[in-house]
């Protein structure tokens, strides 16, 4: 009797387990979601190590890179402008400015964000 008892517990133990670990695992498309709304737009990298999620919104632009093999947001911000992929591991985030400046050039605007500085390193 008590051999079916352990065993009884051990299989709704195992069970639970699996079922947890299952409801706990985040989407991309969910992380998206809950940080800058549902009509986000996802676009991933040609490696598919990065992810690109924009929303624009009126004037401002709402994004966020995440790294897909922990799915960490690595960058987060809220601009005026625009923001791209500009090659594999680069993007390219162009602001609008407030007051244009006499001496100003389009590049004064515009930054690239390398994504190599947030990749995971294979030892």
């Amino acid at each position: 009797m008590r051999f079916l008892s352990v065993f009884f517990l051990i299989t709704l133990y195992c069970c639970k387990a699996a079922s947890t670990t299952s409801h706990q695992q985040v989407t991309l498309k969910e992380i998206a979601e809950a940080e800058i709304g549902t009509q986000a737009t996802i676009e991933k990298n040609h490696a598919a190590t990065f992810a690109l999620a924009y929303q624009a919104k009126d004037r401002t632009v709402e994004y966020l890179v995440v790294r897909i093999a922990d799915l960490k947001i690595v960058v987060k911000e809220k601009i005026q402008g625009s923001v791209t992929w500009d090659g594999d591991m680069k993007i390219k985030v162009t602001q609008t400015p407030g007051m244009v400046k006499v001496d100003a050039k389009p590049e004064d605007h515009v930054r690239i964000i390398d994504l190599n500085n947030y990749a995971i390193q294979k030892k």
